[in-house]
């Protein structure tokens, strides 16, 4: 009979993982550099996982398992607070570590990205929290005319996204105005 995994250990071996996912890319990443960081035999890590592929499905799993317990559901004051306060779950997210680190893996042209997008699509986009508390958001504000009947959910969603990407590319998180995601549901016609 198999002996019980230790959850401990497993807690470990994840979170060197992840450390050592930011320190230096999936590219370089390996199970024995992992167990290294993590202070384990490498045995101890191929029991655990058989590839990088397994590897990486871990650390989206545990990234988005931290964003989840963060993230807070809609308030329910109405439609329009309710986007605001959507947008505003998605302006706090964006001092994440992961947010341009998972993103950017994907967008990579390497060999070795291309093998693992549907990974990173099915783990970490089409999952993402955001998308899950921000589009029946916007769809609620559609269907109440806060937002025009023409107005596209995933067009908007993605543009919001989309916009907090750019942005943090000229400027720190810390220096976006505290109005931006008003200013964003502006640019989509949202009105109270």
């Amino acid at each position: 009979m198999a002996r019980p995994r230790d959850e401990e250990l497993d807690r470990k071996i994840i979170e060197a993982a992840v450390e050592e996912f930011y320190r230096v890319g999936y590219a370089a990443l390996s199970l024995s550099s992992i167990a290294t960081r993590a202070g384990v035999r490498p045995g101890a890590m191929y029991t655990r996982f058989r590839d990088k592929p397994e590897v990486l499905e871990a650390v989206l799993e545990h990234i988005l398992s931290a964003r989840d317990e963060e993230l807070a559901e809609l308030p329910g004051d109405g439609p329009y607070e309710d986007l605001v306060h959507a947008v505003r779950e998605v302006h706090k997210s964006f001092s994440d570590d992961d947010v341009f680190a998972i993103p950017a893996l994907l967008l990579q042209n390497t060999e070795e990205a291309q093998g693992v997008e549907e990974i990173i699509r099915a783990g970490h986009i089409r999952r993402n929290r955001h998308m899950t508390l921000l589009r029946p958001a916007l769809e609620a504000a559609k269907e109440a005319g806060v937002i025009g009947e023409h107005v596209s959910v995933g067009y908007a969603s993605a543009m919001i996204i989309g916009s907090y990407f750019s942005m943090l590319l000229g400027m720190e998180h810390g220096d976006l105005p505290d109005d931006t995601p008003e200013r964003l549901l502006s640019t989509l016609g949202a009105t109270p």
